[in-house]
């Protein structure tokens, strides 16, 4: 049987704090929503940012986060639908775009995209 961890998570949108317990073989997001805690997420599979959170304390494992970058990560940004505790913590649910401009703004400092010119019909 694997260890449980109390997991607190502190959601900036609603300024709501949960208090979980996860195993460490269960993903956060996962066995949050088993619980009865709704959290952001999208894709659920660890590629985009919209689950993402910033860890403020404890240890987290996430092999499958491919939507974070390993700087990102460093800096303690994680994705609750593939993570999984290593102790307890407290994390902080993040705003998703800022995430998504930390991970790929420097590819697209050129600002937004604009509309082209209509193509000619013959």
């Amino acid at each position: 049987m694997s260890r449980t961890h109390t997991i607190r998570v502190r959601d900036r949108a609603t300024g709501k704090i949960y208090t979980l317990q996860v195993p460490e073989d269960r993903y956060i997001l996962h066995t949050a929503e088993n619980q009865g805690v709704e959290l952001p997420f999208s894709c659920r599979n660890g590629a985009c940012t919209t689950c993402a959170v910033r860890v403020l304390s404890g240890d987290i494992y996430q092999p499958e986060a491919i939507g974070l970058s390993p700087e990102l990560r460093r800096q303690g940004y994680a994705l609750l639908c593939v993570s999984y505790p290593r102790s307890d913590l407290e994390v902080e649910t993040q705003d998703e775009d800022e995430v998504y401009e930390l991970q790929f703004g420097r590819y697209f400092a050129r600002g937004r995209v604009k509309a082209g010119l209509p193509l000619d019909e013959d």
